[in-house]
């Protein structure tokens, strides 16, 4: 039995496309730093200019990102590895253009339930919208 031909994509679209556009024109090269912090009460803040999520090398569940550009110009990447940082992200919700901002509030205990005693990473997130703040 012949196999059919796989189609190609490019020249599917091509008639959908003007004739000078190009992916790569609008490609930036993603320049950020991860934002990793220290101590109790590091925070940083900035615009969001990208979301995305990446595959953590603990496990295998994806973790959100954030791509921020604060005041002073510098570009970092916030991932949401720990619980509460992924969800501190996901309920916020930011998107691009948003104001963000980040406080690790350092490592607590579980009070409860099976990990009772155990250490976590505590981390408060903010989002300021066109409309105000966003906070969960």
């Amino acid at each position: 039995m012949a196999r059919a031909k796989e189609p190609d994509l490019l020249e599917e679209m091509s008639g959908e496309l003007d004739e000078d556009f190009d992916l790569l024109d609008g490609m930036e090269e993603d320049d950020s730093e991860g934002w990793v912090p220290t101590e109790r009460g590091d925070g940083c803040q900035g615009v969001v200019l990208k979301i995305g999520e990446t595959r953590s090398d603990f496990s295998d569940e994806m973790a959100p990102t954030v791509t921020i550009e604060t005041r002073d110009g510098q570009k970092l990447r916030i991932i949401g590895y720990g619980a509460v940082l992924r969800r501190e992200i996901q309920d916020n919700d930011p998107k691009p253009g948003d104001l963000f901002a980040v406080k690790y509030w350092g490592e607590k205990d579980i009070k409860r339930g099976k990990y009772a005693g155990k250490p976590y990473k505590h981390y408060s997130v903010a989002v300021k919208r066109q409309g105000g703040v966003h906070k969960v």
